[in-house]
């Protein structure tokens, strides 16, 4: 029984990322529809439910969205400056530190947060260690004062770094 679930739950998650698939596609013919239900049954059969129990605060994750939006046009701004100015101030540096959050959630959503974030990206996070480029002196600051990260273990009801 349990794996006739299963097969459900792969068939209803193929049959959405082929819909999905279509519709950013825009062509059903065989080539193309075969791709996307192939892509689809093998992306649905190898995902792993998150068994993830941190806490998640929704109130406070709807006060996090506008402040990274705030953060995303302003290093927007920053980055544009950069790239318009004559001597372009770019100082790429690597930052490695604590995460400063725990658990997969968490930790995803500050990967994410830090890459959205122009002028930043994350490459490695692990429990023990966030790997960051930084463009610039100024965004390397960001990075180092660990902000996003203050921000993402409130919004998990984590312990703030």
């Amino acid at each position: 029984m349990r794996n006739v679930g299963k097969t459900i739950r792969i068939l209803v998650i193929a049959s959405i990322l082929t819909g999905i698939w279509i519709l950013l596609s825009e062509k059903i013919d065989f080539l193309h529809l075969g791709t996307g239900v192939a892509a689809a049954i093998l992306i649905s059969a190898n995902f792993v439910p998150l068994r993830d129990r941190t806490a998640f605060a929704p109130g406070r994750f709807l006060f996090y969205v506008p402040w990274l939006a705030t953060q995303i046009f302003l290093s927007n701004l920053r980055v544009a400056r950069i790239v318009l100015s004559r001597r372009p101030a770019i100082a790429p540096t690597f930052i490695s530190q604590p995460p400063g959050v725990v658990g997969p959630r968490a930790l995803t959503m500050l990967g994410a947060s830090v890459t959205l974030t122009p002028g930043t990206l994350t490459v490695d996070v692990d429990d023990g260690e966030v790997f960051i480029h930084a463009l610039d002196a100024a965004s390397a600051r960001d990075v180092k004062g660990n902000e996003i990260a203050k921000r993402v273990a409130r919004v998990f009801g984590e312990k703030t770094p």
